[in-house]
């Protein structure tokens, strides 16, 4: 008499197929509608490489035209990234079944900071291939229609939770009596509003009605309110502190012994205000004729404006308006240099900004 075993050498019996139909019942009953934006590879390059004899060729092949990529395919072999991916327009549902967790504080660290939103979903693995043709794998991206947060303003637009695959395996808790699985596991962390995703991002986001909300891409990116916070804590800094330095002009300085009349020490200085209540000859681009000993002058050509004395028979530099500028993140040397609206003349007589991205001031070349 043949001895009881469920295994089945090298194939799926009867028993696999059973057991398999009632897992597949348990997903759709009990999960929760997940849909999948599959990625297909990365999209064809638009730049070619340049031979000796000034020719170009395309990417990839040298004899065939560029073609977009599969999912083997790596764009970028130096740094092993795949920056410009191309997903299916087609959004596959699945079910799936992932434990909620909790998002609590990490006190480990310095500071308090939240844990990262990372979660394992479980799918019913013949379902899966049948529904996608394949498996999901790292860099699919899956939508979470029932953590979509409309709650809060039901005025504002609600977007569904988008996270992406770092990894996918078969689960351990997910084979059967019959040593065959049943279930796939993924990895899945919340999807940034990123260059990689840019196919998902440039879609439109429709509420469960219907209706349009607008460009996703625009709703996920916090950009703009991180912007908008950081011009409200600066327009807050000058309505608090309006001007840098100290106001120093109604104090009255002593004269160090020793020292050329109206000399003061240096702490007191920012303003390009004489010291106690001396009046300066007047402002402008050039020193004023006949001037006696211990007159003041401000020069406006300078930047920013420069208080001098005139001692010993010379102008003598004394201190810059510093004060009487507008409060700024930056000192002068470094907001001159950033905010510089200088133009810069080349030989051949073109001219560009002086302020430009570094990414298009250098432009890449082939090293040969």
């Amino acid at each position: 008499m043949t001895r009881l075993s469920i295994w089945s050498s090298g194939r799926k019996a009867a028993d696999y197929r059973f057991i398999d139909r009632n897992i597949s019942e348990y997903f759709q009953i009990g999960g929760t509608a997940i849909l999948c934006h599959l990625y297909l590879g990365p999209y064809q390059q638009q730049y070619a490489m340049l031979n000796r004899d000034g020719s170009t060729v395309p990417p990839y092949d040298p004899t065939q035209p560029a073609q977009d990529g599969d999912i083997t395919t790596i764009e970028d072999v130096l740094l092993l990234e795949n920056r410009d991916r191309k997903y299916s327009p087609t959004r596959y549902e699945l079910r799936g079944i992932y434990n909620i967790q909790d998002i609590d504080f990490d006190l480990r660290q310095f500071g308090i900071f939240l844990q990262n939103d990372t979660l394992f979903i479980e799918f019913h693995l013949n379902d899966m291939t049948s529904c996608l043709g394949r498996r999901l794998m790292p860099g699919d991206v899956l939508e979470l229609p029932h953590r979509r947060d409309d709650t809060m303003d039901l005025d504002a637009p609600a977007i569904n939770k988008f996270y992406v695959i770092d990894d996918a395996s078969r689960a351990s808790d997910g084979y059967s009596a019959t040593w065959y699985p049943h279930v796939w596991r993924v990895k899945v962390s919340p999807m940034p509003a990123a260059q990689e995703f840019s196919d998902i991002l440039n879609q439109q986001a429709i509420d469960p009605l219907g209706f349009c909300q607008g460009n996703l891409g625009d709703l996920m990116n916090a950009g703009g309110n991180d912007l908008a916070i950081d011009e409200a804590v600066v327009d807050l800094a000058k309505e608090d502190v309006k001007k840098r330095y100290f106001e120093t002009q109604q104090f009255w300085m002593v004269t160090p012994e020793g020292s050329p009349g109206g000399a003061y020490p240096w702490v007191f200085a920012g303003d390009a205000i004489p010291p106690n209540g001396a009046v300066p000859l007047g402002t402008g681009n050039r020193f004023p004729p006949d001037p006696e000993q211990g007159d003041y002058y401000v020069r406006t050509d300078y930047k920013p404006a420069t208080l001098f004395m005139f001692d010993q028979h010379a102008w003598r530099y004394q201190e810059q308006d510093v004060r009487g500028q507008d409060w700024t993140a930056a000192h002068n040397l470094m907001l001159s240099f950033i905010n510089s609206t200088e133009q810069s003349t080349f030989t051949d007589g073109t001219t560009t900004p002086t302020r430009v991205a570094l990414s298009k001031a250098v432009k890449p070349r082939a090293d040969f």
